[in-house]
């Protein structure tokens, strides 16, 4: 899902929300070196170039270009990412204002803890609420399917669209718990084999392959993840420390809940492959934060939630299946064995299909605003903004997470040595009623804060102050 838009000098009145541009290389001219450009940038980034002094009169303190060099469909291309540090024009405030107005979070809260669970906008619960209705009009004719079933088939194609994945390979589940007992369950795992994952392995995802591994008489082998890595090959080598001709699951997260680092997938389920080990992605946190292309990706199975960052209704998930899996025994047996792919593994039995109808809405809401021209670079925007601000106002604070956007999304973490951080969080919700989260992040403790496009700028600058305080006067959260 890159974005091709072409890079332009419009003034930020009239393109008031293109904070991200991403050109290709035929864009910016046939022939020119990508090396050649990246060292031109380089250079004017030495000489202090501010962008953005050129479209507007406001300060801009702080820009950070990042360059990516990538290869795809043999074409050398050049993504441009500029994630802007600077204030907002009154017409961008305005409008992300009224995006805000859309959800029906309280004025009086920050909510910065969408990675936990995402608020679902005011148009999706409206119409799920709507689709309810309507079905206990009429429970037993809408409930067999004349209602709901196109609409949640609709769903699924909307899906399958946004994540890069046939639709017939996706099959709808409560949420990545659920799609993860799907490969647990039905993988042939050979007993004096090996499940190899990392330390920071989501803690019911760990407990499924503890279980698998128990009962069928496997090993596993955990690795620790450096913490933030200094490049995505650190990862990978981390992995393939642990690797070995006895390893059949390798199981990893896109996004770390732990630490919010976005995982090369790609190379990691290549990895698996050269040592013909099965590929399974957590992909709890990726869905709606980072591009997802799951046909890209090589992996066997990708599991993930949709109520964090795609902002669906609570209890939705999805489970995709490379195609050679889609015979597997299913986690839940039921009627759906003798239905075709992949309804087989979606969620059996009764229940209410009102929540999976509203999914393609929700999806509907996201590429409406504009996920890839909108949504993505305004909270990269945020999530630069949160780490200046940490390193700025908090001295000993130190990032967890990784400070380019290859490594990193929406989902900021940082520690605080000395800090008692689950004692801070407390008090930052019992003193100026904001929703934070402390975590461990492979053994330290660590903030983690989620921002989306329904927060604001000066919702950073206001848990900042409030966690300064929190720190400079609470005698009891020190250690």
């Amino acid at each position: 899902m890159t974005s091709k838009g072409a890079l332009t000098c419009a003034r930020p009145e009239e393109v008031p929300l293109n904070i991200q541009t991403t050109a290709s290389l035929p864009q910016l001219g046939r022939g020119i070196d990508p090396v050649f450009v990246y060292y031109f940038l380089v250079f004017l980034q030495m000489l202090d170039w501010r962008i953005g002094s050129r479209f507007s009169s406001q300060p801009h303190p702080h820009q950070l270009l990042l360059i990516r060099l990538s290869d795809n469909d043999d074409n050398r291309k050049l993504d441009i990412l500029i994630a802007t540090r600077y204030p907002l024009t009154e017409k961008e405030v305005a409008f992300w204002r009224s995006i805000r107005q859309q959800f029906y979070l309280k004025d009086n809260v920050t909510y910065l803890q969408g990675g936990t669970v995402g608020p679902s906008p005011r148009p999706v619960t409206e119409y799920v609420i709507s689709l309810l209705r309507e079905l206990e009009s009429d429970p037993l004719n809408n409930g067999s399917g004349s209602l709901l079933a196109p609409l949640v088939e609709e769903s699924r194609r909307k899906l399958g669209q946004f994540v890069g994945a046939k639709p017939e390979q996706i099959a709808l589940v409560v949420n990545t718990t659920m799609g993860m007992n799907i490969p647990a369950c039905g993988l042939p795992l050979q007993s004096g084999q090996e499940i190899l994952m990392s330390d920071q392995e989501y803690g019911a995802i760990k407990a499924i392959w503890e279980y698998v591994a128990a009962e069928k008489g496997l090993e596993i082998r955990t690795i620790p993840l450096p913490t933030p890595p200094e490049h995505p090959t650190q990862v990978v080598e981390a992995f393939a420390s642990g690797i070995s001709r006895r390893t059949q699951v390798v199981v990893f997260s896109h996004v770390y809940c732990t630490s919010g680092l976005v995982a090369p997938v790609k190379e990691l389920c290549q990895l698996a492959h050269d040592y013909n080990a099965f590929a399974v992605v957590d992909g709890a946190h990726a869905v709606g934060m980072v591009p997802v292309d799951i046909a890209n990706l090589g992996c066997d199975f990708y599991l993930s939630s949709c109520h964090k960052w795609l902002l669906a209704p609570k209890g939705i998930g999805m489970a995709y299946l490379a195609e050679s899996f889609l015979d597997l025994r299913p986690a839940t047996l039921g009627f759906g064995l003798n239905q075709g792919h992949p309804h087989r593994f979606d969620v059996a039995g009764t229940r209410d299909s009102t929540h999976f109808a509203g999914l393609g809405k929700a999806i509907n809401f996201q590429q409406e605003i504009g996920w890839e021209d909108r949504i993505r670079p305004y909270c990269l925007s945020l999530a630069a903004r949160l780490k200046d601000q940490v390193l700025d106002r908090i001295p000993t604070a130190k990032l967890m997470v990784p400070t380019d956007t290859e490594q990193s999304g929406f989902l900021t973490t940082f520690t605080i040595p000395g800090i008692n951080h689950g004692k801070a969080a407390g008090y930052l919700w019992q003193d100026h009623q904001i929703q934070t989260v402390s975590v461990d992040a492979g053994g330290t403790s660590v903030f983690r804060i989620s921002t989306h496009f329904y927060n604001s700028h000066s919702d950073i600058d206001r848990f900042i102050s409030a966690l300064a305080e929190t720190v400079d006067t609470r005698s009891d959260v020190k250690i």
